[in-house]
């Protein structure tokens, strides 16, 4: 390991802020278009950049023996590659879930009304802007560039508002998730 490895290394386990900021500076970008190799989307290697980022501040390896540089590299891969497997799971279900409706042609799985009202409430307790343009791309489409011009703010301001309209309503929703997931575990049991 470099001696200047060492030193951000020894400022990390130490909570320097200032190794911190150095480190952070001096990998996002590269680790950014690594994760962004992985993931094919920006927003998520983002995401996953900044989770790697939290645990090393929250959690501080000391013994790191190779490289400072190989190992968050390591971190943000398996970061990855977590997110990818969880996607894998999620497209699993979603595949059983239209075997299931097209099998049983009368059976229509529908959310329930208060579901349906937990959404609508999540949606509209997001900031203004950030409401108008969340509503904007999701229910109608508009791509980012679109958004921007309709509403006069630039396309960066649009990524922006997007990015904290999803982490809110995951926050807001996670519940509803845990809700959704026993109602199809409930559908499977019942019709399949």
């Amino acid at each position: 390991m470099e001696i200047q490895e060492e030193i951000l290394l020894l400022g990390i386990v130490n909570k320097d802020r200032k190794s911190f900021e150095s480190l952070y500076k001096e990998y996002y970008d590269s680790l950014f278009s690594f994760a962004e190799s992985y993931v094919c989307c920006p927003g998520l290697a983002e995401d996953i950049i900044q989770e790697v980022f939290i645990k090393l501040w929250e959690n501080p390896i000391g013994n790191i023996t190779k490289s400072l540089r190989a190992y968050l590299f390591f971190m943000v891969k398996n970061r990855c590659v977590d997110y990818l497997r969880s996607v894998k799971v999620e497209d699993k279900k979603r595949m059983k879930l239209m075997e299931a409706q097209l099998i049983s042609d009368s059976v229509d799985i529908e959310l329930d009304e208060q579901a349906i009202s937990l959404i609508k409430t999540a949606i509209e307790e997001l900031p203004d802007q950030c409401r108008q343009v969340y509503k904007l791309s999701v229910f109608e489409g508009l791509r980012n560039h679109e958004i921007a011009e309709e509403l006069g703010i630039s396309e960066s301001s649009v990524k922006v508002q997007i990015f904290r309209a999803k982490k809110y309503l995951q926050v807001e929703l996670f519940h509803l998730r845990s809700y959704l997931i026993s109602l199809i575990i409930l559908f499977f049991l019942l019709f399949c």
